[in-house]
């Protein structure tokens, strides 16, 4: 047994006599850190959770400090992988992210949906299944079911597709090959927490590609 559990064993103890001596007990002790600071664990209401863990590597991926307004920051979808850091990285203006992060969003989902429905290849991998209890399953009113059936959803797809293509022509080769090296994840954007120069001519296709969806 070691020298934290013996204290803690006494502890419990005289608060046993205490209480049986009728009198009160120990006010809770906050543990401190070498620095004097309050141990974040202890204070009231303190709870460090997955998402907290999430949020606060992603701060540390931009070289933020994690504080209150970098955390609301860190939520955003576009922090997941590179093709979206690259952007916080080299963008003054976050209603300029969310345009670019748009339509970078809606070409991937357009080439997934495409590949899934009409040609049968899932374009990432299956994760492990999950067992789960049977509940009951109950609809609102409100809820937007999606009646269409395989055919019409494949049609839809290629139609989207196509029209992503039709996007992706009124761009240079250049600029084609630096927003499909980012979907595919084949080149290197950030490196030591700075853009790189292909991150750089991505940002600046994707720039133009979101101007022409912008125009159509």
């Amino acid at each position: 047994m070691g020298k934290g559990s013996k204290t803690r064993t006494r502890a419990v103890k005289l608060a046993k006599k205490a209480e049986l001596a009728g009198m009160p007990g120990l006010a809770p002790v906050e543990r401190r850190e070498k620095d004097g600071r309050i141990r974040r664990s202890t204070r009231p209401g303190y709870e460090r959770t997955e998402a907290d863990v999430a949020l606060r590597a992603r701060c540390r991926q931009m070289g933020w400090k994690a504080r209150p307004e970098d955390m609301a920051k860190a939520r955003a979808q576009s922090l997941e992988c590179d093709a979206g850091r690259v952007l916080h990285l080299l963008c003054d203006r976050p209603d300029e992210v969310a345009r670019l992060w748009s339509a970078f969003a809606g070409l991937c989902g357009a080439h997934a949906a495409y590949a899934k429905r009409y040609l049968g290849v899932r374009l990432h991998p299956k994760t492990a299944k999950i067992e789960m209890l049977l509940e009951r399953f109950e609809i609102s009113g409100d809820d937007d079911l999606d009646l269409r059936s395989e055919e019409e959803k494949a049609h839809a797809a290629v139609t989207n597709w196509m029209r992503w293509q039709g996007y992706l022509g009124h761009l240079d080769r250049w600029q084609q090959a630096a927003i499909w090296g980012a979907v595919r994840e084949q080149t290197a954007l950030i490196r030591d927490r700075q853009a790189t120069d292909e991150g750089r001519g991505y940002v600046q296709a994707l720039r133009k590609l979101a101007d022409v969806v912008e125009r159509r």
